[in-house]
């Protein structure tokens, strides 16, 4: 087992990782950075020193081994599905010729992605595409493998599983290729500032800015309303308040914000 990890080091890593992702660890959270790195540790992928030196120059496989052990990869399907009810009530009401296209931001695994596609397609919707963006590459490998164990499926409807999964021997569940091929998976930071081609149609970014800071906060808030055509629907996490909502958003439900000019 590697030496305990030294303050020094410790304040390092957390300098990087907040300047490279946005992630903020505030000084009473140190030693939960400090569980995680020492994991990297005990795996004896890396020392710690090596991992480092590693990151600042440009390692794009140390990143992966960082970005595994810090980012928080816990979600389920069909969370907080309020949302997916709104999201299909303003899409019918809208009407709106060509297709609808939805960025769900920091996907994580894919669950929340696969589960917006699921309901529209359950609702009669099917041209749409749902824009499924991490900046976590394991996760992004999972999302594309779309296999997941039971435990994910707790408060996912009986029927919906059966339709929208094939069961596995081993008892995971694979998503259906009807479902798979309306998410397109691409890999973004959101601690960079970036404009897509287009406007998008519709933003999730829900249980993932309680990892940063207020200055990240403001940040991610504007690409993701950057992005967002007028008349489109911006969501974010029940337990995530915007403290400084924008001047262009206007509440539409819990936690749904509306992008008037």
């Amino acid at each position: 087992m590697e030496a305990p990890l030294s303050g020094e080091l410790l304040e390092l890593y957390r300098t990087y990782i907040y300047e490279e992702y946005g992630i903020h660890y505030a000084p009473h959270k140190l030693d939960t950075l400090g569980l995680k790195l020492q994991k990297i540790a005990d795996s004896g992928e890396y020392r710690l020193e090596e991992l480092y030196d590693s990151l600042v120059h440009g390692d794009s496989e140390a990143n992966d081994t960082l970005l595994e052990a810090v980012t928080v990869g816990h979600t389920f399907f069909y969370r907080e599905h309020a949302h997916l009810d709104h999201l299909v009530d303003d899409i019918k009401k809208k009407r709106c010729p060509g297709s609808t296209v939805i960025w769900c931001a920091a996907s994580a695994t894919g669950e929340e992605p696969y589960s917006i596609s699921i309901h529209l397609v359950e609702n009669g919707i099917t041209d749409f595409t749902v824009m499924a963006t991490d900046v976590n590459m394991a996760s992004l490998h999972v999302m594309n493998r779309g296999v997941y164990p039971a435990g994910k499926f707790d408060f996912t409807p009986r029927h919906i599983l059966q339709r929208y999964f094939t069961r596995l021997p081993q008892g995971n569940y694979k998503v259906k290729g009807d479902v798979r091929r309306h998410v397109k998976i691409k890999r973004i930071n959101l601690n960079e500032c970036f404009l897509f081609e287009r406007e998008v149609d519709y933003v999730f970014c829900r249980n993932v800015m309680i990892y940063f800071d207020e200055k990240m906060r403001r940040k991610v808030i504007e690409t993701c309303v950057n992005n967002l055509a007028v008349g489109g629907l911006f969501f974010v996490g029940h337990t995530e308040a915007l403290l400084e909502i924008p001047s262009s958003l206007r509440k539409d439900g819990p936690a749904v914000f509306r992008k008037v000019v």
